[in-house]
């Protein structure tokens, strides 16, 4: 009977895989589309105009760098009529320069303000077809510098002790109430906005909290944000990994913002030889560690993957970063959109990571908890 038992096991296993293989099949047949777009951070913007045709081809629209020396430039204008020509959505990325701290938070509040209502009158006032905006709401770089700083030596609670003198739970309920006025006011002016923040608040909502978006100064998931995307990059991580780590965000982020959440994934290329990236490094203080964590995904069938993950877990809104990366690439632009574009929704044992999710988890359960041991279990409200 030892032969008929290991007959009945082999069909087991046979029966098993093709089970798999049509479970896989039909997922890919009823795979809902990517809507793809790709940031564009430094790339002049007559550069980027050269690029439309192949962004065009693969049905994916433009996040481009905005600066407050760009409102009222001829070649933004020309790069926003052409991409509305050629049936490319434009979003703007609002950026303040460094010393302004650079992204949307508490302290720049009121200078986002006035830029992004500045920018709005002068788009629709030159006809520009641009009607999205988003906000980039990351740590300023200023605070970044000190967080980094403590990260590098190691210092736990020295990290700790940063981020608790950021913590104002008033202050930053008005700079909560403040930003919804001014996404409410956009509205009104006819824009959608959306926001782009770090992946780690998503551990904090799985855990019922939002208390490190008042540590970080970076209101983001109370906001009435029309879409909502989570930077959620490889950087050094290997493969399986990053497929871990867009399960777990693609998972959470459908789970609080259903039909509005995406993901940002990439880098595409290597980003180390963008001058503006050690420039950025020189800021930050971070040197060669900072670049090192730069230098990018190679195979754009790597990434075609990635988004499968994310389209199994619900999550459609692909944004790729970067276009500045892509451009350059061995790769090239055009494999990296068609990889991304042709992705199919796959879950199952071909995405299947138990080492790396169970890692993920655990540190995602933890930090929540090592947050309230070391800076303290003062809460902010979750919803607006």
């Amino acid at each position: 009977m030892r032969g008929g038992a290991m007959g009945w096991i082999r069909f087991f296993i046979i029966g098993a895989i093709m089970a798999l293989g049509t479970a896989v099949r039909g997922a890919e047949t009823s795979s809902p589309q990517p809507r793809l777009a790709i940031w564009c951070e430094f790339l002049p913007y007559t550069n980027v105009t050269t690029q439309l045709p192949t962004l065009a081809r693969h049905r994916c629209d433009l996040i481009v760098h905005v600066e407050r020396k760009d409102i009222g430039s001829s070649e933004l204008a020309a790069l926003c009529r052409q991409a509305r020509e050629q049936g490319i959505s434009v979003t703007a990325w609002l950026l303040l320069p460094y010393e302004e701290h650079l992204y949307v938070g508490e302290d720049s509040l009121p200078a986002v303000r006035k830029m992004s209502l500045d920018f709005a009158a002068w788009s629709q006032e030159q006809g520009l077809g641009v009607s999205n905006i988003v906000f980039d709401c990351e740590p300023s770089p200023l605070l970044g510098r000190k967080l980094f700083e403590k990260v590098r030596q190691g210092r736990i609670l020295g990290l700790a002790d940063v981020m608790k003198a950021e913590v104002n739970s008033q202050r930053f309920q008005r700079s909560v109430d403040d930003l919804n006025r001014l996404i409410d006011e956009l509205h009104g002016r006819g824009f959608k906005v959306w926001g782009a923040g770090n992946r780690v608040f998503l551990d904090f909502l799985a855990a019922g909290q939002a208390n490190v978006q008042d540590a970080l100064n970076a209101p983001f998931t109370m906001i009435h944000w029309d879409r909502i995307s989570f930077i959620a990059y490889r950087y050094q991580a290997s493969q399986a990994e990053y497929i871990a780590l867009i399960k777990r965000c693609a998972e959470l982020a459908h789970r609080f913002f259903p039909g509005r959440a995406g993901l940002d994934i990439g880098l595409l290329g290597d980003h180390r030889h963008i001058p503006e990236n050690a420039q950025r490094a020189e800021l930050f203080g971070g040197g060669e560690f900072f670049m090192n964590y730069l230098k990018g995904m190679r195979s754009a069938m790597e990434i075609q993957e990635i988004v499968s993950v994310a389209l199994a877990k619900g999550v459609t809104d692909i944004n790729l970063y970067s276009l500045d990366g892509a451009v350059d690439s061995v790769a090239g632009l055009d494999n990296w959109l068609m990889a991304a574009g042709s992705a199919k929704s796959a879950e199952g044992f071909w995405t299947w990571t138990p080492f790396h999710s169970l890692k993920l988890g655990s540190i995602g359960n933890l930090l929540p908890k090592l947050y309230g041991l070391f800076v303290g279990p003062e809460k902010v409200a979750l919803q607006p």
